[in-house]
Protein backbone atom coordinates (compact mmCIF):
# COMPACT_ATOMS: atom_id res chain seq x y z
CA UNK A 1 0.00 0.00 0.00
CA UNK A 2 1.36 3.43 -0.95
CA UNK A 3 2.58 5.73 1.76
CA UNK A 4 -0.61 8.55 2.40
CA UNK A 5 1.01 11.81 2.10
CA UNK A 6 -1.01 15.30 2.99
CA UNK A 7 0.58 18.04 1.34
CA UNK A 8 -0.17 21.83 2.48
CA UNK A 9 -0.07 24.28 -0.58
CA UNK A 10 -1.05 21.97 -2.56
CA UNK A 11 -1.76 24.10 -5.08
CA UNK A 12 0.49 26.61 -4.70
CA UNK A 13 3.29 27.77 -7.41
CA UNK A 14 5.85 25.50 -5.27
CA UNK A 15 3.26 22.76 -3.80
CA UNK A 16 1.70 21.52 -7.61
CA UNK A 17 5.38 20.72 -8.10
CA UNK A 18 6.02 19.04 -5.10
CA UNK A 19 2.21 16.91 -5.48
CA UNK A 20 3.31 15.46 -9.05
CA UNK A 21 6.75 14.51 -7.80
CA UNK A 22 5.28 12.99 -4.88
CA UNK A 23 3.21 11.33 -7.22
CA UNK A 24 5.83 10.23 -9.46
CA UNK A 25 7.57 8.57 -6.69
CA UNK A 26 4.60 5.93 -5.84
CA UNK A 27 3.38 8.42 -2.95
CA UNK A 28 -0.97 8.90 -2.64
CA UNK A 29 -1.25 12.30 -2.37
CA UNK A 30 -3.65 14.21 -0.95
CA UNK A 31 -3.91 18.20 -0.98
CA UNK A 32 -6.76 19.43 1.34
CA UNK A 33 -7.53 23.54 1.44
CA UNK A 34 -9.63 25.93 2.71
CA UNK A 35 -12.40 26.30 3.73
CA UNK A 36 -12.79 22.81 5.17
CA UNK A 37 -8.38 22.75 5.97
CA UNK A 38 -7.43 26.13 7.08
CA UNK A 39 -4.37 26.17 8.73
CA UNK A 40 -4.78 29.19 10.32
CA UNK A 41 -8.15 27.65 12.49
CA UNK A 42 -6.64 25.10 15.19
CA UNK A 43 -9.78 23.02 15.22
CA UNK A 44 -10.50 22.46 11.48
CA UNK A 45 -6.76 22.16 10.87
CA UNK A 46 -6.74 18.78 13.54
CA UNK A 47 -10.08 17.71 12.29
CA UNK A 48 -8.82 17.64 8.81
CA UNK A 49 -5.72 15.37 9.64
CA UNK A 50 -7.82 13.14 11.88
CA UNK A 51 -9.76 12.98 9.29
CA UNK A 52 -7.26 11.62 6.40
CA UNK A 53 -4.62 10.00 9.38
CA UNK A 54 -2.03 10.40 6.73
CA UNK A 55 1.45 8.40 7.68
CA UNK A 56 3.37 11.63 6.32
CA UNK A 57 2.77 15.52 6.29
CA UNK A 58 4.68 17.64 3.60
CA UNK A 59 4.69 21.05 4.90
CA UNK A 60 4.87 23.77 2.37
CA UNK A 61 2.05 26.29 2.59
CA UNK A 62 3.52 29.90 3.55
CA UNK A 63 2.18 33.36 3.47
CA UNK A 64 5.66 34.89 1.73
CA UNK A 65 7.10 37.04 -1.34
CA UNK A 66 9.55 38.92 -2.31
CA UNK A 67 12.03 41.76 -0.84
CA UNK A 68 8.41 44.28 -1.19
CA UNK A 69 6.60 42.06 0.92
CA UNK A 70 8.99 41.38 3.76
CA UNK A 71 9.43 44.80 4.63
CA UNK A 72 6.08 46.02 4.13
CA UNK A 73 4.09 43.11 6.34
CA UNK A 74 6.75 41.71 8.53
CA UNK A 75 3.86 40.82 11.39
CA UNK A 76 1.75 39.61 9.15
CA UNK A 77 4.60 37.25 7.59
CA UNK A 78 5.81 36.09 11.11
CA UNK A 79 2.51 35.63 12.63
CA UNK A 80 0.81 33.52 9.99
CA UNK A 81 3.59 31.23 9.67
CA UNK A 82 4.00 30.87 12.89
CA UNK A 83 0.64 30.03 13.65
CA UNK A 84 0.38 27.72 10.59
CA UNK A 85 2.76 25.53 11.66
CA UNK A 86 2.47 25.27 15.57
CA UNK A 87 -1.28 24.40 14.63
CA UNK A 88 -0.10 21.61 12.03
CA UNK A 89 2.41 19.97 14.12
CA UNK A 90 -0.09 19.81 17.00
CA UNK A 91 -2.76 18.14 14.56
CA UNK A 92 -0.27 15.30 13.41
CA UNK A 93 1.03 15.21 17.28
CA UNK A 94 -2.90 14.06 17.64
CA UNK A 95 -3.50 11.72 15.04
CA UNK A 96 0.10 10.14 15.57
CA UNK A 97 1.32 11.20 12.01
CA UNK A 98 5.17 9.55 11.84
CA UNK A 99 6.68 11.92 9.50
CA UNK A 100 6.57 16.05 8.85
CA UNK A 101 8.52 17.52 6.51
CA UNK A 102 8.66 21.27 6.62
CA UNK A 103 9.61 23.02 3.62
CA UNK A 104 12.11 25.52 5.09
CA UNK A 105 14.27 28.42 3.41
CA UNK A 106 17.48 29.68 2.47
CA UNK A 107 16.11 32.85 4.05
CA UNK A 108 16.91 31.33 7.17
CA UNK A 109 20.79 31.77 7.23
CA UNK A 110 22.71 34.41 8.96
CA UNK A 111 22.77 37.81 6.87
CA UNK A 112 26.93 37.51 6.80
CA UNK A 113 28.13 33.93 6.40
CA UNK A 114 31.13 34.23 4.21
CA UNK A 115 31.03 32.23 0.94
CA UNK A 116 28.54 29.22 0.66
CA UNK A 117 25.69 28.64 2.86
CA UNK A 118 26.52 25.28 4.58
CA UNK A 119 23.92 23.57 6.74
CA UNK A 120 26.20 23.91 10.12
CA UNK A 121 25.71 27.92 9.43
CA UNK A 122 22.24 27.21 10.11
CA UNK A 123 22.23 29.07 13.52
CA UNK A 124 25.44 31.00 13.09
CA UNK A 125 24.31 34.08 13.43
CA UNK A 126 21.30 36.53 13.25
CA UNK A 127 19.67 37.09 9.83
CA UNK A 128 19.46 39.75 7.52
CA UNK A 129 16.75 42.42 8.39
CA UNK A 130 15.47 42.81 4.89
CA UNK A 131 14.36 38.70 5.55
CA UNK A 132 14.20 37.96 9.28
CA UNK A 133 10.29 38.08 9.49
CA UNK A 134 10.01 35.29 7.07
CA UNK A 135 13.35 33.61 7.81
CA UNK A 136 13.44 33.34 11.11
CA UNK A 137 9.88 31.48 10.88
CA UNK A 138 11.58 28.61 9.05
CA UNK A 139 13.79 28.18 11.85
CA UNK A 140 11.78 28.35 14.51
CA UNK A 141 9.38 24.92 12.27
CA UNK A 142 13.32 23.11 12.42
CA UNK A 143 13.13 23.61 16.55
CA UNK A 144 9.71 22.73 16.70
CA UNK A 145 10.54 19.53 14.45
CA UNK A 146 13.38 18.64 16.91
CA UNK A 147 10.42 19.24 19.59
CA UNK A 148 8.01 17.01 18.47
CA UNK A 149 10.46 14.50 17.70
CA UNK A 150 11.39 14.25 21.09
CA UNK A 151 7.98 14.66 22.25
CA UNK A 152 5.72 12.38 20.35
CA UNK A 153 8.34 10.58 18.20
CA UNK A 154 7.59 12.44 15.06
CA UNK A 155 10.18 12.30 12.26
CA UNK A 156 11.64 15.43 10.86
CA UNK A 157 12.78 16.39 7.20
CA UNK A 158 13.34 20.06 6.30
CA UNK A 159 14.88 20.62 3.42
CA UNK A 160 16.49 24.12 3.13
CA UNK A 161 15.59 25.79 -0.64
CA UNK A 162 16.93 28.20 -2.23
CA UNK A 163 15.22 30.69 -4.58
CA UNK A 164 12.57 29.00 -6.71
CA UNK A 165 11.02 30.15 -10.47
CA UNK A 166 8.92 28.51 -12.83
CA UNK A 167 5.85 28.26 -14.21
CA UNK A 168 2.77 28.93 -11.98
CA UNK A 169 5.03 31.35 -10.12
CA UNK A 170 3.32 34.60 -8.43
CA UNK A 171 4.30 37.62 -11.00
CA UNK A 172 3.22 40.89 -9.30
CA UNK A 173 5.82 43.18 -8.46
CA UNK A 174 4.19 43.46 -4.72
CA UNK A 175 4.42 39.12 -3.91
CA UNK A 176 7.17 37.84 -6.71
CA UNK A 177 9.85 36.45 -6.27
CA UNK A 178 13.19 38.27 -8.03
CA UNK A 179 12.97 36.23 -11.24
CA UNK A 180 9.02 35.93 -11.47
CA UNK A 181 9.21 39.88 -11.21
CA UNK A 182 12.10 40.48 -13.97
CA UNK A 183 10.01 37.81 -16.06
CA UNK A 184 7.29 40.37 -15.74
CA UNK A 185 9.13 43.78 -15.76
CA UNK A 186 10.75 42.69 -19.00
CA UNK A 187 7.49 40.94 -20.26
CA UNK A 188 5.40 44.30 -19.97
CA UNK A 189 7.97 46.46 -21.52
CA UNK A 190 7.96 44.39 -24.94
CA UNK A 191 4.59 44.40 -25.12
CA UNK A 192 4.26 48.17 -24.58
CA UNK A 193 7.53 48.74 -26.56
CA UNK A 194 9.01 50.28 -23.88
CA UNK A 195 12.73 51.78 -24.51
CA UNK A 196 13.78 51.10 -20.57
CA UNK A 197 13.29 48.89 -17.77
CA UNK A 198 13.71 50.03 -13.95
CA UNK A 199 15.22 47.06 -11.72
CA UNK A 200 15.76 48.00 -7.74
CA UNK A 201 18.96 47.74 -6.37
CA UNK A 202 22.69 47.93 -7.95
CA UNK A 203 22.47 44.38 -9.87
CA UNK A 204 25.31 43.60 -7.57
CA UNK A 205 24.00 40.89 -5.35
CA UNK A 206 24.84 36.97 -6.29
CA UNK A 207 22.12 34.78 -6.07
CA UNK A 208 21.35 31.24 -6.62
CA UNK A 209 18.06 29.87 -8.35
CA UNK A 210 16.56 26.51 -8.54
CA UNK A 211 13.70 25.30 -11.53
CA UNK A 212 10.34 24.59 -9.11
CA UNK A 213 10.54 21.12 -10.95
CA UNK A 214 14.19 20.13 -9.79
CA UNK A 215 13.08 21.54 -6.32
CA UNK A 216 10.49 19.48 -6.06
CA UNK A 217 12.28 16.29 -7.60
CA UNK A 218 14.96 16.60 -4.43
CA UNK A 219 11.73 17.67 -1.89
CA UNK A 220 10.65 13.60 -3.13
CA UNK A 221 13.76 12.15 -2.74
CA UNK A 222 14.80 13.92 0.46
CA UNK A 223 11.52 12.12 1.46
CA UNK A 224 12.14 8.86 0.36
CA UNK A 225 16.05 8.67 1.83
CA UNK A 226 14.68 8.83 5.40
CA UNK A 227 17.42 11.78 6.09
CA UNK A 228 16.60 14.19 9.07
CA UNK A 229 18.85 16.99 9.13
CA UNK A 230 18.35 19.86 7.54
CA UNK A 231 19.55 20.12 4.20
CA UNK A 232 20.45 22.65 1.25
CA UNK A 233 18.57 22.04 -1.78
CA UNK A 234 19.60 24.10 -4.69
CA UNK A 235 22.81 24.38 -7.84
CA UNK A 236 25.28 25.54 -5.56
CA UNK A 237 25.95 28.46 -8.42
CA UNK A 238 25.75 31.88 -7.86
CA UNK A 239 23.97 34.27 -10.53
CA UNK A 240 24.15 38.54 -9.74
CA UNK A 241 21.23 39.95 -10.13
CA UNK A 242 22.25 42.29 -12.93
CA UNK A 243 23.61 38.51 -14.89
CA UNK A 244 20.00 37.52 -14.37
CA UNK A 245 17.97 41.10 -16.03
CA UNK A 246 20.47 40.38 -18.68
CA UNK A 247 19.33 36.95 -19.32
CA UNK A 248 15.50 37.74 -18.92
CA UNK A 249 15.92 40.71 -21.50
CA UNK A 250 17.61 38.58 -23.99
CA UNK A 251 14.81 35.16 -23.51
CA UNK A 252 11.91 38.08 -23.55
CA UNK A 253 13.53 39.90 -27.07
CA UNK A 254 13.57 43.06 -25.06
CA UNK A 255 15.84 45.56 -26.32
CA UNK A 256 16.06 48.65 -24.74
CA UNK A 257 18.21 49.70 -21.90
CA UNK A 258 18.65 48.49 -17.97
CA UNK A 259 18.54 51.12 -15.66
CA UNK A 260 19.13 50.25 -11.78
CA UNK A 261 17.48 52.00 -9.27
CA UNK A 262 19.97 52.24 -6.52
CA UNK A 263 17.69 53.91 -3.70
CA UNK A 264 15.96 50.58 -3.72
CA UNK A 265 17.86 48.32 -1.03
CA UNK A 266 19.84 45.25 -2.19
CA UNK A 267 19.17 42.80 0.36
CA UNK A 268 21.92 40.53 1.45
CA UNK A 269 24.94 40.79 -1.31
CA UNK A 270 25.87 37.28 -1.72
CA UNK A 271 23.23 33.76 -0.67
CA UNK A 272 24.54 30.84 -2.32
CA UNK A 273 24.11 27.00 -1.52
CA UNK A 274 26.64 24.75 -0.52
CA UNK A 275 24.75 21.55 -2.20
CA UNK A 276 27.81 18.69 -1.76
CA UNK A 277 25.80 16.93 1.10
CA UNK A 278 22.74 16.94 -0.83
CA UNK A 279 24.19 15.63 -3.79
CA UNK A 280 25.60 13.31 -1.86
CA UNK A 281 22.43 12.25 0.23
CA UNK A 282 20.15 12.30 -2.58
CA UNK A 283 22.82 11.05 -5.11
CA UNK A 284 21.38 13.68 -7.87
CA UNK A 285 22.02 17.27 -9.16
CA UNK A 286 19.58 19.63 -10.53
CA UNK A 287 19.30 18.39 -14.37
CA UNK A 288 17.77 22.11 -15.33
CA UNK A 289 20.09 24.86 -16.24
CA UNK A 290 19.08 28.74 -15.66
CA UNK A 291 18.71 29.53 -19.09
CA UNK A 292 16.76 26.32 -19.87
CA UNK A 293 14.45 26.92 -17.12
CA UNK A 294 13.90 30.86 -17.51
CA UNK A 295 12.98 29.95 -21.17
CA UNK A 296 10.30 27.40 -19.83
CA UNK A 297 8.58 29.72 -17.15
CA UNK A 298 8.88 32.51 -19.88
CA UNK A 299 6.91 30.63 -22.70
CA UNK A 300 4.29 29.50 -19.56
CA UNK A 301 3.74 33.08 -18.65
CA UNK A 302 3.07 34.62 -21.82
CA UNK A 303 0.97 31.81 -22.66
CA UNK A 304 -1.12 32.45 -19.72
CA UNK A 305 -0.07 36.10 -18.87
CA UNK A 306 -3.54 37.52 -18.23
CA UNK A 307 -3.94 34.69 -15.82
CA UNK A 308 -0.92 34.78 -14.21
CA UNK A 309 -1.35 38.87 -13.43
CA UNK A 310 -4.22 38.55 -12.03
CA UNK A 311 -3.37 36.56 -9.18
CA UNK A 312 -2.72 38.13 -5.83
Amino acid sequence: MAERVLLTGGTGFFGRRIAEALRQHGYDVTTPGRPEFDLMDTSLTRRTVERLRPDTIVHSAAYYGGLGICIAEPTQIFSKNIIMGVNLLEAAAKAGVRKVMAIGSACSYPGAVAGDMKESDFWAGPLHPSVESYGFTKKVLEVGLRAYNKGFNIVGQMPIVTNLYGEYDVFGEYRSHVAAALIKKFADAVQSKADKVVCWGTGAPVREFIYSGDAAEAVARLLRSGYTEPLNVGTGIGTSIRELSELVAKLTNFRGEIVWDTTKADGVMRKVLDVSKMESVLNWKPPTSLEAGLARTIRWYLENKAEADARP
